[in-house]
């Protein structure tokens, strides 16, 4: 995938919090707050990054705890969304107070459920992942909880991130591939059993949710993302080339392009 790559703007500056890690770039308007899913890290938002500040919009990416190359001590397999949601907390106390929040998959859910500390100013949702209350969701069984859970291997990958699009391969996406780690079982069975129930009266401001046309329906089921959205009253838009990692995949630009609309049409930035 040309112009393929991971790296922050040159003006990021790197925050160390308790447990987590925190790059932001400053600009106009109230931050938005990028959180990854499952087995990646803040890496994964640099194609985000450079976009909005290339558009001089103020931007951070958190690396939740145990990701991104952060120490996965013997706490973490039984580190859950709650957890996750307390680093969103530190990162917004960091950044001045004042968010919009940005998840992806289940940092989404993390998004929603830091939303009851946070009280973001708006809320951007990718491809997320339900919370409890959100019915008719059909999810998967759960893991192990003594075990950490391995990153896909190629193929799934491709199919499971990127719907299986063919220019993504060779060196492209073994560079993705080798930036994954292991996620905690008790992160990814608060979903699959259902144990984080959310409010959007949380959300003091408008609500975002993209989707991708492409996503893996297997893993992501058809239908959810609008559920979600419907829940939160949100803007729907889903990018039909895109698969679950509009943050990253060649349609990158497009969703960011539609965030950036999105924050204007609002006068957040």
């Amino acid at each position: 995938m040309s112009g393929w790559d991971f790296n922050f703007p040159p003006a990021t500056e790197v925050h160390l919090l308790s447990q987590a890690r925190l790059f932001s770039v400053p600009g106009r308007g109230t931050p938005l707050l990028f959180i990854h899913g499952g087995f990646h890290g803040a890496w994964c938002w640099a194609p985000f990054l450079r976009f909005f500040t290339a558009r001089g919009i103020a931007a951070a990416a958190l690396d939740l705890r145990g990701h991104g190359g952060l120490s996965q001590g013997p706490a973490f397999i039984g580190t859950g969304v709650a957890e996750m949601a307390a680093d969103v907390g530190e990162a917004t106390q960091a950044l001045g107070g004042a968010v919009i929040l940005a998840g992806h998959s289940l940092g989404a859910l993390v998004a929603m459920a830091a939303a009851e500390q946070v009280r973001p100013r708006g809320l951007v949702l990718l491809a997320p992942q339900p919370p409890a209350n959100v019915q008719d969701v059909r999810l998967l069984p759960p893991f192990p909880p003594d075990l950490l859970v391995a990153p896909p291997p190629e193929e799934r990958a491709r199919k499971w991130m990127f719907g299986g699009a063919k220019d993504v391969g060779g060196d492209a996406l073994g560079l993705y591939l080798a930036r994954l780690c292991s996620e905690s079982p008790a992160f990814l069975n608060d979903l699959y059993e259902r144990r984080v129930q959310v409010d959007p009266a949380w959300v003091k401001g408008p609500v975002l949710c993209l989707s991708g046309g492409r996503d893996d329906s297997p893993l992501h089921a058809a239908g959810q993302d609008e559920k979600i959205a419907a829940f939160y009253g949100a803007e729907f838009t889903q990018i039909p080339a895109a698969g679950h990692c509009l943050m990253a995949d060649a349609t990158r630009d497009t969703g960011a392009a539609v965030i950036a609309d999105w924050l204007a049409g609002n006068n957040l930035c």
